[in-house]
């Protein structure tokens, strides 16, 4: 027993005239180790016994040595093998000094202007759904830029640079990346990356830097404001993507305006100071190549939706091509379907056009199917011809003239129009057709602004006066 201890029992007994067994309970100590300090006297030391573990203490640090990060329940395996007769418990509290965890220290990562960004992806659970944010940072000037998509695929990674690019007018020399698959297929017994996104960093003229995995410090400035936009969503509401997105935009504007404490300036202001690459003349298209076959229905499959094609290609092989917001349907190399993305579950989309060929094959209620596709095909379609029928007009005429309005016309621009009639209570299939096919257009003659153009001439030249250029 210490000094302290001591004096405090001597206080309590002689001062206070607490009884032993009070003072025993008030120091949480024993009644006889009370009774021998105020006696004068030292309590009996008992003999420590030898546990069971004790002979395996040595191999035990061994293990330690060579392996920090072993767990207790791997050393208790490693010491049943050696005969040890003990219980889990025992190794656990044996080892416990040894699995602390240890302070790391790293270097400071020091980067220059336009040398490095930092790429990253977040989840997100909202009351709509789970989203994705794509996370972009410059490491010199901290400038900030993110967008959230319905999905985490190639096709939106890939969008997500694109408008980082066009935002800060320019790409750094060297991006840093975890371990997604997006960048690196695997890494053993080689590094191999993603074609796709090879070709990507080619068109850009940027190199992959790969970070170990486990190794969030070495990317520590998306690490970080990775935080920071956590902490923003989950304390605001949103109702919709577009909602998150435009406050999420509005603020990381205003933290790119802020004075960064590491820089003293800036993220806007130090961007002037990047030094990045130029964008590419040419642009790059953010799409997913998947493989797929036309359904005896005519429909393909992708990402649990239908998606309607012609007919004729029913039971062939396809190609889709995945953009952030469309689809495209390739049958031998000729696009042969475009639709709007639908991000729901197990839905049908449907372009009537696309079963022309089978209604005329199939003349039998051949105008009830017209009906249906129409009214498929949206909402508004469905408000047109229940105003028209109501108006006197023929249902299945109203539906069969907007099916043949779609020869030439594209489903968004019908649907436009239609919307425009509704808006003006216009509910005749004439009016739209003059929306969509002016009367005279085609016959109209182009002049340029300034008509005295047309009276310029300009004397002609022989052919052979072009072969000394030879």
């Amino acid at each position: 027993m210490d000094e302290f201890k001591a004096c405090q029992v001597k206080h309590l007994y002689e001062v206070e005239k607490l009884s032993m067994r009070q003072i025993a309970e008030e120091l949480r100590m024993g009644v006889r180790t009370v009774s021998h300090t105020i006696r004068g006297k030292e309590p009996p030391k008992r003999e420590k016994k030898p546990t069971l573990l004790e002979p395996y203490l040595r191999l035990i640090e061994t293990w330690y040595r060579e392996h920090r990060r072993l767990r207790a329940t791997q050393v208790y395996k490693r010491l049943k093998d050696y005969g040890y007769e003990g219980g889990y418990t025992t190794v656990s509290m044996a080892t416990r000094a040894f699995r602390k965890p240890r302070r790391r220290v790293y270097h400071e990562l020091e980067f220059l202007p336009g040398e490095c960004a930092q790429v990253d992806w977040m989840e997100a659970t909202l009351p709509f759904g789970k989203v994705y944010g794509f996370v972009f940072i410059l490491a010199y000037s901290r400038y900030l830029v993110a967008q959230f998509y319905p999905r985490s695929s190639m096709e939106f990674f890939l969008d997500g640079h694109i408008k980082a690019y066009n935002e800060i007018k320019g790409v750094a020399r060297c991006n840093w990346y975890d371990n997604t698959r997006l960048v690196i297929i695997r890494r053993k017994p080689e590094l191999a990356l993603n074609t796709q996104f090879v070709d990507f960093s080619c068109h850009f003229r940027f190199s992959i830097h790969c970070c170990n995995p486990g190794k969030a410090n070495e990317k520590g400035r998306v690490e970080r404001v990775i935080q920071d936009i956590r902490n923003f969503v989950e304390t605001h509401d949103f109702t919709d993507l577009a909602d998150l997105n435009r406050k999420v935009d509005a603020w990381r504007k205003e933290r790119n305006e802020r004075i960064h404490r590491a820089t003293d300036t800036s993220p806007a202001s130090a961007l002037a100071d990047e030094s990045l690459l130029g964008l590419p003349a040419l642009p790059y298209s953010p799409y997913r190549v998947i493989p797929a076959t036309v359904g005896k229905t005519a429909f393909v499959e992708f990402d649990t939706n239908r998606y309607s094609v012609p007919t004729d290609c029913a039971s062939r092989q396809t190609t889709i091509f995945a953009y952030p917001d469309h689809l495209e349907v390739i049958v031998e190399g000729t696009k042969r379907a475009h639709h709007v993305r639908s991000f729901g579950r197990n839905q049908k989309i449907e372009h009537p056009a696309h079963r022309e060929t089978l209604l005329e094959r199939t003349p039998h209620g051949k105008y009830e199917r017209i009906l249906k596709l129409m009214c498929h095909m949206g909402s508004e379609i469905g408000t047109f011809i229940n105003r028209a029928e109501a108006e006197g007009e023929d249902p299945f005429r109203s539906a069969h003239g907007l099916f043949r309005l779609l020869k030439s016309s594209s489903k968004e621009l019908l649907l436009s129009a239609v919307r425009e009639a509704n808006s003006l209570n216009i509910v005749r299939l004439g009016f739209i057709e003059s929306l969509l096919l002016p009367r005279g257009r085609e016959d109209a003659a182009v002049y340029p602004q300034h008509t005295h153009l047309l009276d310029i001439t300009y004397p002609e030249r022989e052919l052979a006066d072009y072969d000394d250029l030879t």
